[in-house]
């Protein structure tokens, strides 16, 4: 047991950090689990105590989902496991900290679900913006100029009414991105993913998905996911 965690939660712990998790899904997003072992820090847990109650092998996986936390909390619910064009990837996100300031990680954010910026890119980028003067944008255009093709993906971000806010910060991110895709359905949005985060909601896809916006109406958009979110918060669906 971890001081300041129930049995529950260092089960979803150690069924997200496990071997073999990433076949059978994860309960617990990359932050969600930094929250948890955030918590557990807090009452005194070393990091070598946090490693072995999740059955990993040294400290520095552990330092990592703490890092993550640092940033901006309108990306946080963007940070997902492995690679896919709806998030920034676990490994992505722990380079995205190694820039310091916040709009230039939003700037880069953007960049990975636009670009489809690798965790290595990202890396480069940071490594370029740190040790030149050049700026965050000139930094992503000549990372982006080493590669043989550029495969440009389009992002619709919006917003959640306040009043579902805390609604849904307490649920976990697998029960927010259900939601989403819910609704994303319900619209006929074709060929998109997304994430819902408390504050703000991500749609990310190719030129099916910016042409099925275009029919839709883009000015709708924000709309009417606010009140398919909203009905089914009211109706009780996804209630972890």
């Amino acid at each position: 047991m971890l001081a300041g965690l129930n049995a529950l939660e260092l089960g979803r712990l150690r069924m997200s950090l496990g071997y073999g998790t990433h076949k059978k899904g994860r309960p617990l997003s990359p932050i969600e689990v930094g929250e948890l072992l955030r918590r557990a820090r807090s009452e005194g847990t070393s990091l070598q105590d946090c490693a072995e109650a999740v059955q990993l092998d040294g400290t520095g996986h552990i330092g990592r989902f703490l890092t993550i936390l640092r940033l901006p909390k309108d990306l946080q619910h963007l940070v997902g496991w492995g690679a896919e064009k709806s998030f920034i990837g676990f490994t992505a996100a722990f380079e995205l900290t190694k820039l310091s300031n916040a709009e230039e990680q939003r700037v880069v954010a953007d960049s990975i679900l636009s670009d489809g910026l690798t965790s290595k890119e990202v890396r480069q980028v940071a490594q370029l913006r740190n040790r030149s003067d050049k700026t965050i944008s000139q930094c992503i255009k000549e990372v982006l100029g080493m590669r043989q093709q550029i495969t440009r993906r389009f992002v619709f971000v919006g917003s959640m009414p306040l009043e579902i806010e805390s609604i849904l910060e307490k649920k976990t991110q697998t029960a927010r991105d259900s939601i989403l895709a819910s609704a994303i359905g319900s619209l006929g949005i074709r060929s998109a993913t997304g994430r819902l985060g408390p504050k703000l909601f991500t749609l990310v896809g190719n030129e099916d998905f910016n042409a099925s916006m275009q029919e839709i109406g883009k000015e709708n958009i924000e709309a009417r996911i606010r009140a398919l979110v909203s009905k089914a918060l009211e109706n009780g669906s996804s209630k972890s």
